[in-house]
């Protein structure tokens, strides 16, 4: 498995490429925006975009989806809430990208159409969950909806988990379980 971070300039957004090097097949999560490093990676890695995940609808994470479906013919996976959605995703549908296969995590709460994208030890986890923080949301009841899809569907993954975020460096389940300030029981 390939996998490549860009940090974007739109909100220092997190975008993954993740390629399938038996297929040249890759997915982009979160294009915040569409630009020639990302572009140029592609083509050094002879990967073809097969398919945009969307962790949410936010254009922080968005923003270059146009760009790159005129450039390549990547199909939008998202949640059936997102305006951008062509192949819409739910809880423990699988997302096939060669020979990778990535498991679909709802995760609502900083939106309703939040989702996390989980393979082997590493989880992208959008806005959901940061580095010693959570996603905004609008009110209490967003927040405990939040905390609650984080407890029960993401910690469930393993300590081991590497988490991905949307904005931020990289970290651990066990480091968000046991010290992150908003998930403390």
């Amino acid at each position: 498995m390939i996998l490549e971070h860009f940090l974007l300039s739109v909100n220092e957004t997190n975008c993954y490429v993740l390629g399938c090097r038996e297929s040249g097949q890759a997915a982009i999560i979160d294009p915040g925006e569409w630009n020639e490093q990302l572009a140029a990676f592609l083509r050094d890695q002879k990967l073809t975009p097969r398919v945009v995940l969307l962790t949410h609808g936010h254009t922080d994470h968005t923003g270059g989806v146009s760009d790159l479906k005129r450039s390549a013919s990547a199909t939008v996976a998202a949640h059936p809430d997102n305006p951008l959605v062509e192949k819409p995703l739910r809880q423990g549908n699988v997302v096939e990208v060669g020979t990778l296969k990535l498991k679909v995590v709802e995760v609502p709460g900083h939106t309703e159409d939040s989702l996390a994208f989980a393979i082997g030890s590493e989880v992208f986890a959008g806005d959901a969950l940061f580095a010693g923080s959570v996603g905004g949301t609008p009110d209490r009841e967003a927040f405990e909806r939040l905390t609650r899809s984080i407890r029960e569907k993401l910690f469930s993954l393993g300590d081991d988990m590497v988490i991905h975020p949307g904005h931020g460096p990289a970290t651990t389940v066990l480091i968000e379980r046991v010290f992150n300030p908003f998930l403390m029981a």
